[in-house]
């Protein structure tokens, strides 16, 4: 079969028509009764994606031995790959598609155990996802914010919300407020940087939408096993999701996915299959989007729909009321009207710089003298976060919070190993009792066995760090390396190997989970480890940087115009890398003249 086609059309019921696109960009769109515009299309295109009311097809135009070109159907299930003989261009019409799509639909029947074999292969992403499927625990200090819960429920009203503001505004907070309330319809997925593989962004999208009480825990079985079979073809993956959401049956209350901390994801890839995803979703369904930047999503358009719902910085703002409450929560005696006025200002209602300056108050007589020089700027976050906090704790509570700073999420095991710790039980009393003395650590779990750092208190942990122990941070990169390593998660022990500058041990890892991360479609992902690699050490790993490239290369074809703009950069970086090292792989081959 030849490679997979850029274009897709896709059934659009509600609209009585077919949509036409290019790797997610909408070009044209027919209806059934003006096969015209079909034919002329046809004339001109070789291949294409079919997704209809039956399933999905791949067509493409082939030239006969005796001449004379035939369009051809082909249908790939878990017991195979079947063609269907589709004729000439005249013959090809919608209703023929249809036609073809439902009679290879009816001849493929999944072998015994499929489900239960998807589930084993995505148990031990699921395992690693566990944590982050659910809100956060709120605080024992929450202030409920009506009027920016009452936005959230009017939001419905929109397709899409875009909740975006930098760190510390509370936003993670208030969606999990919010969620509290709405437990039935809420799926919820918590976002981190590994997640820019595209493979493992839809991986774990699903798993969210498995965990919503509204949805089956087999839900989107079909889309699971497309993307765990080599080289996924994403684009037929969603079609497949969105098909099977469209089929749902309608409720009172829609689905509601809530995607936090966006702003991780910077591949375009994701971004073009999400707008996709977006502009069909159905009419039972919801996206929040929680993010620090604007994603890179069609929102212009969207918002000259009436599709999307916004809320920033400026509806965040603490408000004199819920500043009020929130500080007298922490602090005995409260602050005066005028003080809670005063520190609003200076925070602009910002929600860590409340929290920050309630801590600092707690401890201290001279309020309004504090107050005074509080001047609301990160800067002098990050030096109160050095000077009135780490300074003031025990030595073993801050050696656990810088040591532990480097890692993403946090557990009792793999703080042990990081921070050396006697035992995984010593490791979880520190993690309880930092959580319970608001030291900027959030419970990702109802158990407290997973945290993570507060995104602003662990560059500050971080910087502080580096500053005060430089030599100590390759140590405590290698020790989460190998602890990765250890369980097999080659993507986090990768990262904590460049991290640590330790390139024998990433190249080590490379090699051996390269063709593994190529089939997942993730060979981006490698092609960026080994440019960050140094010279000395591509000279010594040539075969790697020559399969690497070979493995980009051949996702060239999967790309639109857009796209291999990217990818073609990226391959002459890996080629002139190749090049240096070329020389010495020849010699390798043909040893001693």
């Amino acid at each position: 079969m030849p490679r997979k086609p850029l274009h897709t059309l896709i059934s659009s019921p509600g609209l009585s028509l077919y949509e036409l696109y290019t790797q997610g960009r909408l070009e044209q769109r027919f209806r059934p009764a003006d096969e015209g515009a079909l034919q002329t299309w046809l004339g001109e295109a070789t291949s294409f994606t079919f997704h209809g009311a039956s399933g999905s097809l791949n067509v493409y135009q082939e030239a006969r031995p005796r001449g004379g070109q035939y369009w051809y159907a082909y249908h790939t299930s878990r017991s195979g790959t079947r063609k269907h003989y589709l004729g000439q261009t005249g013959r090809v019409s919608l209703a023929w598609l249809e036609e073809a799509t439902q009679a290879l639909a009816s001849e493929s029947t999944p072998p015994p155990h499929t489900a239960s074999h998807i589930r084993s292969q995505a148990e031990p992403l699921l395992t690693m996802l566990s944590t982050r499927l659910a809100p956060p625990r709120l605080p024992s200090w929450l202030v409920e914010r009506e009027r920016l819960l009452a936005m959230l429920d009017g939001a419905l009203a929109t397709p899409v919300t875009l909740l975006s503001a930098a760190t510390g505004w509370g936003k993670t907070t208030l969606l999990s407020a919010w969620a509290s309330r709405h437990k039935a319809q809420v799926a919820w997925l918590s976002l981190d940087e590994l997640d820019n593989s595209p493979t493992r962004f839809w991986v774990s999208l699903i798993m969210a939408l498995r965990y919503c009480p509204s949805l089956t825990s087999s839900f989107g079985e079909a889309a699971l096993a497309l993307l765990q079979s080599p080289q996924p073809p994403l684009s037929a993956c969603i079609s497949v999701l969105l098909q099977e959401l469209e089929s749902r049956q309608m409720q009172d209350t829609p689905i509601v996915l809530i995607l936090d901390d966006y702003q991780v994801i910077e591949e375009p890839t994701i971004h073009q299959a999400m707008a996709f995803w977006l502009e069909h979703l159905p009419a039972n369904m919801h996206l929040i989007l929680s993010s620090r930047v604007d994603p890179d999503l069609p929102f212009a358009r969207w918002r000259a729909r009436g599709q999307v719902t916004e809320i920033r910085e400026a509806d965040l703002r603490f408000q004199q009321q819920e500043a009020s409450q929130y500080l007298g929560q922490m602090l005995s005696p409260t602050l005066s009207e005028g003080e809670v006025r005063q520190l609003i200002l200076r925070t602009e209602g910002w929600a860590v710089g409340l929290q920050l300056v309630a801590l600092a108050l707690q401890k201290r007589e001279d309020r309004a003298v504090f107050l005074q020089a509080f001047t609301g700027s990160q800067r002098y976050l990050l030096d109160y976060v050095q000077e009135e906090i780490l300074a003031r704790l025990p030595t073993s509570v801050r050696d656990f919070l810088l040591h532990s700073a480097i890692l993403s999420r946090l557990d009792a095991a793999v703080c042990q190993a990081v921070t050396a710790s006697a035992s995984k039980a010593q490791s979880q009393q520190m993690l309880v009792f930092l959580e319970r003395a608001n030291l900027f650590l959030v419970p990702l779990d109802e158990e407290r066995r997973s945290y993570r750092l507060h995104d602003l208190f662990r560059e500050a942990l971080l910087a502080c760090l580096s500053a005060t122990y430089p030599e100590l941070e390759a140590v405590l990169h290698r020790r989460a390396a190998s602890f990765y390593e250890a369980q097999g998660q080659w993507s986090e022990a990768i990262a904590h190997c460049l991290a640590a500058a330790d390139f024998s041990t990433a190249t080590r890892l490379m090699e051996r989970s390269v063709e593994q991360f190529w089939v997942h479609g993730e060979a981006a992902t490698i092609a960026n480890w080994v440019q960050a690699l140094p010279e000395s050490v591509v000279r010594e790993h040539g075969r790697l940087v020559l399969t690497t490239a070979l493995y980009l290369l051949n996702t060239v074809p999967q790309t639109t115009r857009e796209q291999r703009a990217r990818v073609y950069q990226q391959m002459r970086q890996i080629i002139a890398r190749v090049e240096t090292v070329l020389p010495l792989l020849q010699t390798d081959e043909t040893g001693p003249s």
